[in-house]
């Protein structure tokens, strides 16, 4: 065994020696006679961890976090390839003793295609939400079209503010065009001067970029510096006509949320969610580190952006409210080795605990077995298959809508239909492999996926009913994309697909 991996397996070990042991039992299936100890207890690392066996761990309190391999063996004779999943949850039963205050930049889109009602709905939702704002909130109200405008500077909420706000968001008026990145960089300024708060901007529009940052790599870049300065964006895109990879862009990169609104009524409901979704934080600051092993190489990371420190991978997280749940996979190979324990990676979540009021850490890590015998590599994990498949889902979701906006109706059918039966084989599988109080959970979850792939092929292969429409489609290959319907569509796609990278 190398020296360096002598070093990381000493180091597993000391993390474990204040752990207190309840019970000893062999782990089923384990390679070459293995029967290594399933331990359940407690050690202070910051908060908890818990031990269930080599390859996976449960660990946390306001927090929760279950690590898990995709493969608890994996053979020596070869270079091998599996994942490590990170499971992070917030329990619903907690709540913070003192709530800390918000601090929301609502960004309102006042380009001359919101007028009328959808600017009505949106000044009346945002009313709305400075309503219900408690006493000691802070406030920003920012319009743009061309260029943006701070209408409502940032101001603390309270019984002299509060109705003098709500009168000038309903002033707002529509004209002009659409600079999206200079709303965002104007409320970005407005969250970055308070310390101490949950932070959030929530950004509309309906339309595309048409002046400042236009192209889907330069929102990321714009919405990763929001991230690394706590500023997660969430976007709303209002009716059919927004560029919903932009919008998507935005939350996903600076660990927001993406809601598409196909009536622009519906926009009161978004705004009641982000409100109680704010004041229900209990976690700010979410970070993961995965400390890989010296034999172990990474292949890919799933859905989110990450940096990192040598062999340390770190993926922030953001804030988490009761309730939110959020993962982490990793697709990462394993060179040759003898068989036994071998170590895969180190895990650290450290955050601001707002039950507790102090910053928390919990620690666990995975190791695999390494077998002689080929035969006893078990099948991908039945929850790691789950989220597999979701980030596959969510990748055809996105390839369809390319297609379907290119014109290509019959390729983008073929691309739904091919991974739909692709992941009604590995439901099965899953299903069977599951353990009997996982196995619902991971049937809804490979449920959800295929119910996404119907919806989407339902739509775009589904020609105009009416007579004119057909004549339109006959003449032109691309008038079915230019459709009300399927525009609404490939909307509601991306907000599946941005909800499976969860």
């Amino acid at each position: 065994m190398r020296t360096k991996t002598v070093g990381w397996l000493a180091g597993a070990a000391m993390a474990l020696t204040s752990l207190t042991v309840w019970s000893v039992t062999p782990t089923e299936g384990l390679a070459d006679g293995l029967e290594p100890a399933v331990l359940s207890g407690e050690v202070d690392v910051g908060d908890s961890i818990a031990a269930l066996g080599a390859w996976r761990f449960q660990a946390g309190d306001t927090l929760a976090i279950e690590g898990r391999l995709g493969h608890h063996t994996l053979p020596t004779a070869q270079a091998s390839e599996t994942y490590v999943y990170l499971q992070v949850k917030a329990p619903t039963d907690r709540q913070a003793t003192k709530p800390a205050p918000l601090d929301l930049a609502i960004v309102i889109d006042r380009s001359g295609s919101m007028s009328g009602k959808r600017l009505r709905n949106a000044v009346d939702a945002a009313r709305g939400m400075v309503r219900r704002l408690r006493d000691g909130d802070v406030v920003s109200v920012i319009t743009y079209n061309t260029k943006t405008e701070t209408l409502v500077p940032a101001t603390s909420i309270s019984a002299d503010t509060r109705d003098q706000i709500v009168s000038q968001i309903s002033g707002i008026q529509a004209a002009g065009d659409t600079c999206i990145s200079c709303a965002i960089e104007t409320g970005m300024q407005a969250l970055a001067v308070r310390d101490g708060m949950i932070k959030r901007m929530l950004l509309l529009s309906d339309g595309e970029a048409t002046a400042g940052v236009r192209d889907v790599a330069g929102f990321r870049s714009l919405a990763e510096r929001a991230r690394a300065q706590g500023l997660p964006i969430s976007s709303v895109g209002v009716d059919v006509d927004y560029n919903e990879r932009i919008m998507t862009t935005i939350a996903q990169q600076s660990n927001g949320r993406h809601y598409f609104v196909e009536s622009a009524s519906g926009l009161t409901n978004i705004f009641d969610q982000e409100l109680e979704s704010l004041v229900k934080t209990v976690a700010m600051g979410v970070e993961l580190r995965l400390d890989l092993a010296p034999d172990v190489r990474l292949l890919d990371v799933f859905d989110r952006s990450f940096t990192r420190e040598g062999s340390t991978i770190v993926v922030p997280l953001g804030g988490f409210a009761r309730g939110d749940e959020r993962t982490l996979l990793a697709k990462v190979s394993l060179r040759p080795g003898v068989a036994g324990q071998q170590p895969v990676a180190r895990v650290q979540m450290v955050y601001d605990d707002l039950v507790t009021g102090v910053h928390s850490e919990s620690a666990g890590q995975l190791l695999a077995f390494m077998s002689s015998d080929p035969a006893k590599v078990p099948e991908l994990d039945a929850q790691v298959a789950g989220r597999l498949g979701r980030s596959e889902t969510a990748a055809t979701l996105k390839r369809a809508n390319r297609l379907f906006a290119a014109g290509d109706y019959e390729g983008a059918v073929r691309a739904l239909a091919s991974k739909r039966a692709e992941l009604s084989e590995r439901k099965k599988t899953a299903g069977r492999a599951a353990p009997e109080p996982k196995r619902a959970a991971v049937e809804a979850d490979f449920d959800r996926q295929l119910a996404a792939l119907d919806a989407a092929n339902a739509a775009f292969a589904k020609p105009s009913r009416t007579a004119a429409g057909m004549a339109r489609s006959a003449r032109s290959p691309a008038a079915r994309n230019r459709t009300r319907a399927g525009r609404a569509q490939v909307r509601r796609n991306a907000a599946d697909a941005f909800a499976m990278s969860f």
